[in-house]
């Protein structure tokens, strides 16, 4: 069996199996590239899984995920998978970005607000506000848009805006 082929056995297999990856993508940080690709793969199962993957590596080993900023910014602009676009979302705030690449990323975040499932426009939401740290001059738009939203939105949309904005005061 390839490489490929184990990766994606382990991101469609269950929590056990995607600590398996963890622990060989540790071993072999030079594969990383196929969990990347296994985000893309259209098999629903797996790209949940390398999903899941991605939002670990992301808290454990941000830089490791770093030369695939390009990649995941291409998948964060095109995926219709919702445990990619939620991965996504948790994961590349944690990355250390440019200025530029956290105003480009603050772009498509801010258009996922307009889709339809309301996890996606949360971690959206979230994300956005993750951004602000590494540019704050991201802030006040963002703060615009959360308050924004939150008048719009439900009760639970009011309550998550809020305690977002909570986090945006110094900023």
């Amino acid at each position: 069996m390839g490489t490929n082929q184990r990766i994606r056995q382990w991101a469609a297999g269950s929590t056990d199996d995607h600590a398996s990856l963890m622990a060989y993508l540790e071993e072999h940080p030079g594969d990383t590239h196929e969990l990347i690709a296994a985000l893309t793969c259209d098999e629903r199962q797996v790209e949940a899984g390398a999903a899941a993957v991605l939002v670990r590596l992301a808290g454990k080993s941000p830089a490791r995920l770093e030369p695939f900023i390009h990649r995941l910014f291409r998948i964060a602009g095109g995926s219709d998978h919702q445990a990619v676009r939620l991965a996504i979302a948790e994961a590349l705030p944690k990355l250390e970005l440019g200025s530029g690449q956290a105003g480009r990323l603050a772009f498509v975040f801010e258009s996922w607000l307009d889709d339809r499932d309301p996890d996606i426009k949360r971690a959206a939401m979230t994300a956005l506000v993750a951004l602000v740290p590494q540019r704050p001059s991201l802030g006040p738009r963002i703060r615009r848009e959360i308050e924004q939203r939150a008048e719009a939105g439900s009760p639970t949309a009011i309550k998550h805006g809020l305690k977002l904005l909570e986090g945006l005061r110094e900023f």
